[in-house]
């Protein structure tokens, strides 16, 4: 019989983290270069925009939950606030890297001149459907994405709802207040489990390298 594997202690994820934020920090300032190496350019380059827009969005998300995942682990006390952060970051995750794909997609298959094979549609075809399936469960799951758009709108992103006041960010305390302190809390956390989730995702079903034609720009 198969021994479950243990979750790694905080102070090991505390330690990956470490290791890796600042990796991500700086690929993300270089995909913010990109971004803005490509702002001026015209028509002719659209599939370049997008394709150093998609790639800056990916690593912002990237970076975003790394940084949570972290504080999450670190300070378990913490959790009243790093985790209402975390189900905002995971929201735009869900949306936002399907329509930067989409966007992305698009925009390659319409582009025309030197750039028209800058991009290898059938490879980023086969990662967006590689995402889609990791994350299939979450996407398909109405009622988790409908908590986190309330948490977005009422506690994370605004403290004062029109319909509601300060009522949901009020609840959202007591909640968390209930919640055990102990280190090993976070992995009952639906929307921690699923940050991990995507962020594995993120690595494991997109590549720039299966992406990118001829023309793929680096840094």
């Amino acid at each position: 019989m198969s021994i479950p594997s243990q979750p790694p202690s905080n102070a090991d994820s505390v330690a990956g983290f470490d290791h890796t934020i600042p990796l991500a920090v700086e690929a993300l300032e270089h995909r913010a270069r990109d971004v803005e190496s490509v702002a001026g350019a015209g028509d002719e380059a659209a599939v370049v925009k997008a394709y150093a827009a998609a790639r800056f969005f990916i690593v912002q998300i990237d970076v975003d939950m790394r940084v949570l995942l972290r504080a999450m682990a670190a300070d378990p006390a913490a959790r009243v606030t790093t985790e209402k952060l975390l189900a905002l970051v995971l929201r735009e995750s869900i949306e936002g890297v399907y329509r930067v794909l989409g966007d992305l997609q698009r925009t390659a298959r319409t582009q025309t001149g030197r750039f028209a094979g800058f991009i290898d549609i059938d490879a980023l075809t086969t990662a967006q459907n590689a995402y889609k399936a990791s994350v299939r469960d979450i996407a398909d799951d109405r009622p988790f994405k409908d908590t986190l758009v309330k948490i977005r709108n009422e506690v994370a992103a605004h403290m004062f709802s029109d319909d509601v006041g300060i009522e949901s960010a009020a609840a959202w305390v007591v909640s968390r207040s209930v919640m055990p302190k102990t280190d090993d809390a976070m992995f009952n956390s639906l929307i921690f489990s699923r940050s991990i989730q995507v962020l594995r995702a993120l690595h494991t079903g997109l590549s720039d390298k299966r992406c990118v034609g001829s023309g793929g720009f680096h840094s």
